[in-house]
């Protein structure tokens, strides 16, 4: 999966991603909010991970891992 499908979230404040993707089990006030996206057959899981600045998406990202996402 590309960050590319994601990057209309870019400039959103926090307000609409909540609207877009639901709140989760991330902190409001925190700058990187993380989603779960999916696990595969081998059990990697993939996250998009939405950063801030100034309560405004400034990056997304796909980070794919197995064990525990880390930032």
């Amino acid at each position: 999966m590309k960050t590319s499908v994601y990057s209309y979230l870019i400039g959103k404040d926090k307000k609409s991603i909540i609207e877009d993707l639901g709140l989760e089990f991330n902190y409001y006030h925190s700058e990187i909010w993380s989603y779960y996206l999916r696990k595969n057959w081998l059990g990697r899981k993939l996250y998009l991970l939405i950063l801030f600045k100034n309560e405004i998406v400034h990056k997304v990202q796909i980070k794919k891992t197995y064990a525990k996402l880390g930032y």
